[in-house]
């Protein structure tokens, strides 16, 4: 029978890792909050509600890390689903974009920490590689179940008012309970019985994870950024659709993230690389899907993809090294992670430039094309890895 203790530990992580994709909470309203200033232009509206957090993400993720090794990984769960629940309910209150820009950038800091903080903890309390990887899946399930949660909600409360999808941010009430009242409370782990604090050692192997990471979602990142833009292109439906697209994705992941200790069974060390083919091939649907119902079962498979490949990733990362230094390892994968998802438009635009030289594609079409060979390629070297790499990673 499972301990009582793994039982809430896995509660407050998984009611901890809706809030992981918060920065897409509000993204549903982009249009209704930019016609709510329209002196600042939609432009500057998405720079100050998705790009800055994101940017702030990426600097948190590596402070994060270094705290866990001085601060209880409870005690800062527990300030960044605060900082995520102040900054994302009070711009409900603001009518001005500079102030707004200021929760957003706390807010930021509130994702930063609890990305960081979800994988570390699975990775601290569950030594088992079997056990870790279905932990590791199911928090990527919830994980995409905010995502799908956000999409719904927001979407809805926008209707009503630009700023009472603010609101949706509440759910964190949820997150903060179950952190305050399941996570335990450990010490930073000591390397000597004279109180020395732990010392972070990175391995050759973790920075190879990590690097991995950041091309990875350098394409991986590709369909959530050019959803709508693709769907509209093809004349295949509006916003509404494109809205529908990321549920669908969302949804995937949702169930692979139940299976997917499962399929790690199966594969075992050539996971990774059957994620990335499988996302190369959800791809290859959406750009040349004839209608919206072949889009979408594109956009789910994506889903089931991005969900394989995503736990295998920190699962490596933070095996690739002493237990001590498994939380700033997950930290600098994290940080690589939004490093890519940020280099992702600019690399892919210019890199599908080539397919779309034709005529015959689109500008967008030549990106997811141009993302498939990055997919590809990592997925040789995802084999490479699993084969002469760490043995204790997936």
């Amino acid at each position: 029978m499972e301990k009582g203790s793994n039982r809430r530990v896995k509660t407050a992580i998984y009611l901890c890792a809706i809030l992981m994709m918060g920065a897409i909470a509000v993204a549903s309203n982009i249009a209704s909050i930019a016609a709510a200033f329209p002196e600042a232009g939609q432009t500057k509206v998405v720079a100050y509600l998705i790009s800055a957090p994101c940017l702030v993400v990426i600097l948190v993720t590596l402070v994060t890390g270094k705290l866990m090794d001085f601060v209880p990984k409870k005690t800062l769960m527990i300030a960044g689903v605060l900082f995520w629940l102040v900054g994302g309910v009070l711009p409900y209150f603001m009518d001005s974009l500079g102030l707004i820009l200021v929760m957003r950038l706390i807010f930021g800091v509130g994702v930063g920490i609890v990305q960081s903080l979800c994988p570390a903890l699975v990775i601290e309390n569950f030594e088992d590689p079997a056990e870790r990887a279905k932990v590791m899946g199911n928090m990527t399930a919830f994980q995409m179940l905010g995502a799908i949660f956000f999409s719904l909600v927001s979407g809805n409360l926008g209707r009503i008012s630009w700023n009472i999808a603010f609101l949706v941010h509440l759910i964190a009430m949820v997150s903060l309970i179950a952190a305050v009242t399941c996570i335990p409370y450990k010490q930073p782990v000591k390397t000597s019985s004279s109180g020395e604090k732990g010392k972070f050692r990175p391995t050759a192997m973790m920075w190879v994870w990590c690097a991995a990471f950041f091309v990875y979602m350098s394409g991986a990142q590709t369909y959530a950024n050019f959803a709508s833009s693709l769907i509209t292109e093809q004349g295949l439906g509006d916003t509404v659709a494109a809205g529908y697209s990321l549920a669908c994705f969302a949804l995937g992941g949702f169930v692979m993230g139940f299976i997917f200790g499962k399929i790690a069974d199966i594969f075992k060390k050539l996971t990774l690389t059957v994620g990335c083919v499988v996302l190369s091939l959800s791809f290859l649907i959406m750009t040349f899907a004839a209608n919206l119902p072949m889009s979408y079962l594109g956009a789910f498979i994506c889903g089931l993809a991005f969900s394989i490949c995503m736990p295998c990733i920190l699962n490596g990362a933070g095996g690739a090294v002493p237990q001590a230094s498994s939380g700033m390892a997950v930290s600098i994968a994290t940080c690589m992670q939004n490093a890519g998802m940020t280099v992702c438009p600019y690399l892919v635009t210019a890199g599908g430039a080539a397919f779309a030289a034709s005529g015959k594609l689109s500008g967008t079409q030549g990106a997811m094309l141009f993302s498939i060979i990055i997919l590809l390629v990592l997925a040789v070297v995802f084999t490479v890895i699993g084969f002469a790499g760490n043995k204790k990673t997936i």
